[in-house]
């Protein structure tokens, strides 16, 4: 009955261990999509909504910098485009306000 308990008590603690990072992965992802979502919303943001999605980029950048290499590359592309239209229209709204 011991040996027992202790394989069932290691197994759940591998399935705990390898879950863990599929939420981790999940969180992320949630929060990449809710980040370069509001891209089609861009010119009507303020210059603050702006500076906060950069901000949310650059968090975004360093958690997906240490994926996968496959899925690394297509999340840091799509993240780099979204940045991209963050920084010009934050640039032209800083422009445009002198």
């Amino acid at each position: 009955m011991t040996a027992n308990w202790k394989k069932a008590t290691a197994a759940l603690i591998l399935a705990l261990a390898l879950a863990q990072p599929a939420a981790a992965e999940e969180s992320w992802r949630a929060d990449f999509e809710a980040t370069c979502s509001k891209t089609d919303q861009a010119m009507t943001m303020s210059v603050q909504e702006l500076r906060d999605l950069l901000a949310k980029c650059e968090a975004l950048q360093k958690v997906i910098e240490v994926q996968e290499d496959s899925l690394r590359k297509v999340y840091l592309k799509r993240l780099a485009l979204c940045r991209n239209l963050y920084a010009y229209m934050l640039e032209y709204k800083q422009n445009d306000a002198k």
